[in-house]
């Protein structure tokens, strides 16, 4: 993957995004598998990070992650005119 670097804050964002809306199975089940195959952990702390909370609530947060770690919010604003 020419990015790696990017992959651990995508995967959270689709994580948190997952666990705040209808939570997926099939969702849940390849995040915690690549948690565990890639970084050797689980996504345990960053699940307490949501609890309780809706996708608006940390929109603003994952949007910052992405911003900072990521160049997915400049992909965004090209797909979105």
């Amino acid at each position: 993957m020419k990015n790696l670097k990017e992959l651990k804050a995508l995967l959270s964002a689709i994580h948190c995004l997952n666990i705040t809306g209808q939570r997926d199975k099939d969702i849940t089940l390849l995040c915690e598998y690549t948690f565990n195959r890639i970084f050797g952990g689980t996504a345990n702390l960053l699940s307490l990070a949501c609890v309780g909370r809706k996708k608006d609530d940390i929109m603003p947060e994952i949007e910052q992650l992405l911003k900072e770690e990521t160049k997915f919010i400049e992909y965004k604003e090209s797909k979105n005119g």
